[in-house]
């Protein structure tokens, strides 16, 4: 290098030592103003960190819905509700869970020295009568940890997992029938997997690391393994059809993971990363349009909720008055299994407005089913009547009359009212009542009837 470069060189470090010396003092002072300014004024400084996702600083932690920033709202109220059934303490840890043809299907994890044996399924037969209940039992060791009912087929197809393999069952709901889906060591299922259907495949995911997923015809044929690996811990499972395409929703569990994937060749679209969250195994999905709809996901180790929109990955955190045990969706209302004694309902499916109700401190809610009963109820008394039985009592209160015919007419009176109450038709009408597993404490199933 020429020498004129390198003096011109030192002469423009001597600048720039210079101007870093000025510099960097007067920043510091516009800092520090600007600090004094903002506590003096009341002003709010917030610094925004994106969560770092395990796949990478691209990976698809996708924008929410809305820019706005979720508050914590305090808690509603708590509204006392009364427990108007419960059944025996004949099964603990619920898991796997449906309702088919009127009926319950409980199946169980093996938990904390879960005293029953896991590879049972308890079937409630009559929800009006928690007392009649039928036992089915696998001749296979392993937890029955997910199961879902098939409405096209009317089928319940569930798993035996926990035992280093993959085995898939269906049970005719109307004969409780057991019959083999598929059973194979090329693929375990781990733990606690999840499954789900279209009325043509079982779709599921296995709880592994990472996570295989699969699909296996409703009859055993063919099995379809995945040639990627997917999110790891897959505990949870939804499935949306749009058209000739279907997407399958999946959760991970402690991973805090959620992926969308390709029902036709099972491949991964996208994932989210929720840290800290800990999805929980019931996960509903809502259809909206012709293209896309909802899943909704509770969080067991955070007060929060997450509502995933499922076209384009958005997604929308919203806040729940008790960490999650699992979601569900009866009619037009969410429902949280909250860790705390109480189930959260969001009304119209509104996530800014839960209303709380409390079943008691000893009982931890896990499973939720809604039924829908008959009850004969009175017909409304006829205005007519209500005003005769009123005269009566009147006359009574005032003491018997001393007219032959007043008393007459207030015996004939009686004798009518008499013969309306006792020949008063029922009619009959529809309640709904809600349905939940205790998971430990007081354990069993138990039921809310009028909600």
């Amino acid at each position: 290098m020429p020498r004129d470069n390198y003096v011109r060189l030192g002469y423009n470090r001597r600048i720039l030592k210079k101007e870093l010396e000025i510099g960097i003092p007067v920043i510091v002072v516009i800092a520090a103003g600007f600090l004094v300014w903002a506590l003096l004024t009341g002003q709010t400084i917030s610094v925004k960190m994106e969560p770092q996702s395990p796949y990478g600083p691209h990976a698809p932690v996708t924008k929410p819905e809305t820019s706005k920033t979720p508050t914590t709202p305090p808690k509603p109220p708590s509204i006392p509700v009364e427990i108007t059934q419960r059944s025996q303490e004949v099964f603990s840890y619920a898991h796997g869970t449906v309702m088919a043809d009127g009926k319950i299907f409980i199946g169980m994890a093996s938990r904390s020295g879960n005293p029953f044996p896991t590879n049972q399924l308890y079937v409630f037969t009559d929800p009006s009568d928690l007392k009649q209940f039928r036992i089915i039992s696998i001749p296979r060791a392993g937890d029955i940890e997910t199961m879902i009912y098939d409405e096209k087929n009317d089928k319940v197809y569930f798993t035996l997992s926990n035992n280093g393999s993959l085995e898939i069952y269906r049970i005719d709901p109307r004969t409780f029938y057991v019959s083999t889906v598929i059973s194979t060591t090329s693929v375990n299922i781990g733990m606690k997997p999840a499954i789900t259907t279209d009325g043509k495949y079982i779709y599921g995911i296995t709880y592994t690391n990472p996570s295989t997923v699969f699909k296996v015809g409703i009859y055993g044929t063919p099995l379809i393994v995945s040639s990627e690996d997917h999110i790891s811990n897959g505990h949870s499972a939804a499935i949306g059809i749009y058209g000739s395409s279907t997407e399958l929703y999946f959760g991970g569990g402690e991973a805090d993971l959620f992926e969308k994937v390709n029902g036709e060749d099972l491949s991964s679209i996208s994932k989210l990363y929720f840290p800290g969250c800990s999805i929980t195994d019931d996960t509903p999905y809502q259809k909206t349009s012709d293209v896309g709809g909802y899943v909704y996901l509770g969080c067991e180790r955070q007060p929060y909720g997450y509502r995933v929109k499922t076209d384009d990955m958005s997604f929308v955190r919203f806040a729940l008055p008790g960490n999650s045990f699992g979601m569900n969706i009866f009619g037009n209302d969410l429902y949280n299994a909250a860790q705390d004694a109480n189930y959260d309902v969001f009304r119209n499916m509104d996530i800014s407005s839960p209303k709380r109700y409390y079943v008691g401190q000893d009982i931890q809610l896990n499973e939720l089913f809604m039924a829908t009963s008959s009850i004969s109820v009175p017909v409304a008394v006829e205005a007519a009547t209500v005003a005769a039985v009123a005269a009566v009592e009147a006359a009574t209160v005032a003491g018997s009359t001393t007219d032959s015919v007043t008393s007459t007419t207030t015996a004939s009176v009686v004798a009518s009212s008499t013969v309306a109450s006792t020949t008063t038709p029922l009619e009959v009408q529809k309640q709904r009542s809600l349905f939940f597993t205790g998971w430990w404490g007081v354990k069993g199933l138990f039921e809310v009837a009028g909600i």
